[in-house]
């Protein structure tokens, strides 16, 4: 743990989330570790029989939203958050000290964006209506508002995109305030619901995904040498981010602690990162060093793993070039290998199985992982889950354009 003073401690004291793999922290943590799978098939239901990309991490609708009607006609992605953070929040008391949400967003206005806004509204189409970045937030800020008795500020409602870093930069960027003093607490993740035709077509064309004639479980297989791509997918998960002295107050139960925080940008593409992978590794080194722990107490790393013939290799490599030796001592996993890829949402939702891991002295497994790629050749906890006391975990995200968000959570035994 940092040797810092108790008021610069950040701690986790909530965490909710709703994805293929689980509807709340328990069913999630149940199929975690017992190496399920959330994604399906989808031809015939989700798109068309003949449509190019076979299966997802499908979520559906989300009706466990305490019938509140206001939820009837608000998108997927603002139910998704809401449900994750009545679940987070249940512990939080009335009247608690909110300070901001800071939370990864996916939605702007653009096709898939305008036609699921059609799905919701009737009659004609009101542009004040459409899906937005920041309708997840105002919901949530509302409920706090009106369940909680937390108002906050417009301009503490910030929306994160930084494609596949933004649920790792949402925590980061609060956990700093937080540190620092500028806040005391904060709500804190990121949704992704774009399981359409549309947003799957759009990576579709860009070659990222598999589209293979195989079961929808093992399709997607980080760190394999026989990998295709990887496998859309959606949730969303919520955290509370609040100083030491602030849940020592109010007898919170500290779940973990946000140790450190690294972000690069590599300013390469539009799409790939650096093929050196130098922006990876200082974003790992920064988060590591921010931490105040030496590289080798870190237990344990939860990878970006998307399960894509370059992302999986360049990130091996990455390990290494910061481990060096001591990578091979690291063990490695990938959620993505259970529940596809949320890109926005994914640092979330990996947050949340760090914490469990932790907790639980348990590592989830990277399934289907039964073809060793000799590229890939770190221990990626293959098929089952391992039994280790992990202390402390860095947790990878890299986005579309090279931008790189890498964290640290620890645990304190008793």
């Amino acid at each position: 743990m940092r040797s810092s003073e108790k008021k610069n401690r950040v701690v986790i004291t909530g965490m909710g989330i709703r994805c293929p793999l689980g509807r709340s922290v328990a069913e999630f943590e149940t199929n975690l570790f017992a190496g399920a799978s959330g994604i399906v098939p989808i031809r015939g239901t989700l798109v068309a029989q003949d449509f190019p990309v076979p299966f997802a991490g499908f979520l559906g609708s989300d009706d466990s939203t305490s019938g509140d009607p206001a939820l009837q006609r608000c998108s997927r992605s603002a139910a998704f958050s809401l449900c994750s953070l009545e679940e987070a929040a249940a512990k939080l008391p009335y009247g608690a000290q909110v300070d901001a949400i800071v939370f990864g967003t996916a939605e702007g206005v653009a096709f898939d964006t305008v036609q699921s806004a059609l799905q919701i509204q009737t009659g004609d189409l009101n542009p004040d209506s459409l899906p937005c970045a920041e309708e997840p937030l105002q919901i949530m800020a509302d409920w706090l508002r009106d369940q909680k008795g937390c108002a906050i500020a417009s301009h503490r409602m910030i929306a994160v995109n930084s494609a596949c870093a933004s649920g790792n930069q949402a925590i980061g960027e609060a956990m700093q305030r937080i540190r620092a003093g500028v806040w005391k607490r904060a709500i804190v993740g990121g949704v992704d619901a774009r399981c359409t035709a549309a947003n799957l077509m759009n990576f579709h064309m860009l070659g990222a995904l598999c589209v293979e004639d195989v079961a929808a479980a093992s399709a997607s297989r980080p760190f394999s040498k026989d990998r295709s791509g990887f496998v859309r997918s959606e949730g969303a998960a919520v955290l509370i981010l609040e100083s030491l002295e602030a849940a020592e107050q109010r007898g919170a139960e500290i779940l973990a602690e946000v140790l450190g925080y690294g972000a690069t940008s590599d300013s390469f593409r539009l799409t790939d990162g650096r093929s050196d992978g130098i922006g990876v590794q200082a974003a790992m080194r920064r988060a590591v060093e921010d931490s105040g722990l030496s590289l080798d107490a870190i237990g344990a790393i939860s990878a970006h793993g998307t399960s894509t013939l370059l992302n999986d290799k360049l990130e091996t490599e990455a390990i290494k070039a910061v481990f060096g030796e001591m990578a091979y001592k690291i063990p490695v996993t990938s959620l993505k290998s259970q529940l596809g890829h949320t890109t926005v949402a994914a640092g979330a939702l990996e947050a949340v199985s760090c914490v469990l891991m932790m907790r639980k002295t348990m590592l989830a497994p990277t399934i289907n992982l039964m073809n060793s790629d000799p590229e890939c050749d770190l221990d990626y906890v293959p098929n089952v889950s391992r039994p280790k006391d992990v202390n402390s975990m860095l947790s990878n995200n890299f986005g579309f354009g090279g931008q790189n968000a890498c964290l640290v959570f620890g645990v304190q035994r008793s």
